[in-house]
């Protein structure tokens, strides 16, 4: 506990005396130490929250002196003016008592028989005491703090347990992007408090654990919890005053709870996710089959549903992987276990679609605008039976994140050809139809270092329009009309033949699919 001037005064080996400044006394802090100054301005050398001992002997023969040393004192953040009797002056002179009064600041009167070390040793005695005192709760809080950890009862026990601790404080914790994470508040202290407004105060002050004031009055110190780089978390104590040293250390333990419970809570989910990874890796190389695929799932804790979607979630600028992986989590969290993770640095979720449950797009969708992230996009796939599937519902979500649509949800469906093709299977044939009609295309360009594939598809592109195609091509449009007539003698398919326009586009978009994958055949 803190040293106050009241608890010297009632001392009685001491033998203080309050004679002065009566409406400061314990008004200006607590004793943080003791000083001892005959000089007429000893503030250079204080910081505030000292007991200033003096004999007087440096302003004895000047009321004016006397005067600007009190208001210098007083400004300065002196907690109170012990003054010697019977040194340089028998009494206090009456100017430096009528200052006192004016500036609140508390005159005490030390006894000629009692030495200034006797008050400085008890000061020192007490800060000795108080020191060791709050490092033995702080230890102790630490051990408290880390059961509850362990305990798994979450951040709201956390701070629970440091609230105990700090029984005038109102603690409360929010996520990186300003959710409510858990509170202690027995008092009911934060009904006065517009969360909101905290979170962007917070944030203005740059969550460097700074202290400022609220609108009524009280203060608000937070403290920032940190995941590298980037934050993760903020604790905020709400009390009358500024927190005081050893509150200061309480409410540092409370920090590295909240911080190994968020610790805890990432290691299960990155274990988790590391799992999904792999599941995604095997999909999507063709190496798994259902029955893979099912015990992978039931591995995780998650039945293999009857119906599902696979979900892309693109991540929005400035924002975290691990973040928008959280919060992508706790989103699907209510429809069951969530089977988020990444593959090609993107983020996946394998979503049960069941008609009576609401849809896992939106809610990703929802929890991202909640979180004052801009222009949310999810890819989502066509409903799959067969767990066989998955590799093509994988494409078919990525497919549908990447190209533009109206509202934040894309849905494979809307994409036309390219959604089309999307799900198209090596092992439904995609590669040999690619072969059939563009084979010798692509081994002539290869061979001869031709741009005829290239022409092709500018020539479709543009509605087999040979004026605007060419013009693409930077070529002449005799250059254009050879290269169609050498592609027809290759394949045998003329391009200005409308009977042919849907194999080639057919083939064109596949191929390009299987240069982006890597898959094309040498």
């Amino acid at each position: 506990m803190p040293l106050w001037p009241s608890e010297l005064l009632a001392d009685p080996s001491l033998g203080l005396e309050l004679v002065a400044g009566r409406a400061g006394l314990d008004r200006r802090g607590p004793i943080r130490w003791a000083h001892i100054s005959d000089t007429p301005d000893p503030t250079p050398w204080l910081e505030g929250g000292e007991l200033l001992l003096t004999t007087g002997l440096g302003v004895k023969d000047s009321p004016q002196l006397q005067e600007r040393l009190i208001a210098g004192l007083a400004a300065r953040g002196v907690v109170a003016v012990g003054f010697g009797t019977g040194v340089s002056l028998d009494d206090v002179p009456p100017a430096m008592a009528a200052a006192c009064d004016e500036h609140g600041l508390p005159l005490i009167t030390v006894p000629y028989e009692v030495p200034f070390l006797a008050v400085t040793r008890r000061v020192s005695r007490h800060m000795f005491e108080e020191h060791f005192a709050t490092l033995r709760s702080a230890i102790t809080l630490h051990r408290q703090v880390l059961a509850a950890v362990v305990s798994g009862h979450g951040i709201g026990a956390v701070l629970t347990t440091v609230g105990r601790a700090m029984p005038a404080a109102a603690l409360v914790a929010f996520d990186f992007a300003g959710a409510e994470l858990g509170r202690h508040d027995p008092g009911g202290r934060l009904s006065s408090v517009d969360l909101d407004q905290a979170w962007k105060q917070v944030v203005a002050d740059g969550a460097s654990g700074a202290t400022s004031e609220l609108p009524d009055g009280q203060a608000l110190t937070s403290g920032p919890v940190r995941l590298g780089d980037e934050l993760d978390a903020v604790v905020v104590a709400v009390t009358d005053h500024p927190l005081l040293e050893h509150e200061s250390l309480l409410f540092e333990q409370g920090l590295a709870g909240v911080s190994l419970e968020l610790s805890r809570r990432r290691s299960v989910r990155e274990a988790q996710r590391a799992r999904v990874d792999e599941l995604l890796e095997e999909a999507a190389a063709g190496r798994s089959t259902s029955g893979l695929i099912a015990r992978a799932l039931r591995r995780l804790g998650v039945s293999p549903p009857t119906a599902y979607r696979v979900l892309t979630v693109a991540r929005p600028a400035g924002v975290g992987e691990a973040h928008l992986s959280m919060v992508v989590e706790d989103a699907l969290l209510p429809l069951g276990r969530p089977v988020v993770g990444h593959l090609d640095g993107e983020l996946y979720a394998m979503v049960a679609d069941a008609q009576d449950e609401p849809d896992a797009a939106e809610r990703i969708v929802t929890a991202m605008r909640s979180r004052g992230w801009p222009s949310p996009r999810v890819g989502r796939s066509r409903v799959k039976t067969d767990l066989d599937a998955l590799r093509a519902a994988i494409r078919e979500a990525h497919v549908a994140v990447v190209l533009d649509a109206a509202s934040p949800v894309h849905d494979v469906d809307q994409l036309g050809l390219s959604g089309l093709l999307a799900g198209i299977r090596d092992d439904l044939g995609a590669t040999d139809f690619v072969t059939q009609v563009l084979g010798p295309v692509i081994e002539h360009d290869r061979r001869e270092s031709t741009r005829l594939v290239q022409t092709l598809r500018a020539y479709l592109a543009h509605g087999c329009r040979p004026g605007p195609a060419a013009a693409e091509l930077c070529v002449h449009r005799h250059t254009l009309t050879y290269r169609l007539d050498r592609i027809r003698e290759l394949t045998g398919r003329d391009p200005r033949a409308g009977e042919h326009l849907l194999e080639y586009g057919l083939a064109l978009e596949l191929h390009a699919r299987q240069v982006d994958a890597g898959t094309e055949a040498p």
